[in-house]
């Protein structure tokens, strides 16, 4: 599985991406609105073309207001494009990952399917459909 991305939940994607051009990274997108996850965001490169996605809440219910609650901005998931989305998913529950969003189009990935699974000792994974 190749990492697409690296997913920072932020109150403010305005205040982030400044600490972040300051530390070498490029906008590599405009600010994206997702109405099926309730969230803002905005993609994020450096020299190396390592991606960050930071995410902020936009509406009400969204999956990130609940992590910058407890832990302020942070880390929270890996993503990893993949070519066998289904069968991956199906791979992964057999070993304990818990879905957590079932596959759903991603506005920022042009309704590539995405999906979100946890395991404890991992922590939170994105799959996107390549």
């Amino acid at each position: 599985m190749k990492v697409h991305h690296y997913g920072l939940a932020t109150k403010s994607i305005e205040k982030s991406i400044k600490s972040f051009l300051n530390l070498g990274y490029q906008t590599a997108s405009d600010i994206i609105f997702d109405p099926i996850q309730g969230v803002n965001l905005l993609f994020l490169k450096n020299e190396n073309n390592h991606l960050i996605e930071l995410v902020e809440p936009a509406q009400e219910e969204n999956p990130v207001s609940k992590i910058l609650a407890k832990s302020g901005t942070s880390l929270y998931h890996i993503c990893y494009e993949i070519s066998n989305f289904n069968e991956k998913i199906e791979e992964l529950k057999k070993q304990r990952f818990a879905v957590v969003l079932p596959p759903t189009p991603a506005v920022a990935f042009s309704n590539r399917k995405i999906c979100f699974l946890y395991n404890p000792s991992v922590g939170l994974i994105e799959l996107l459909e390549k």
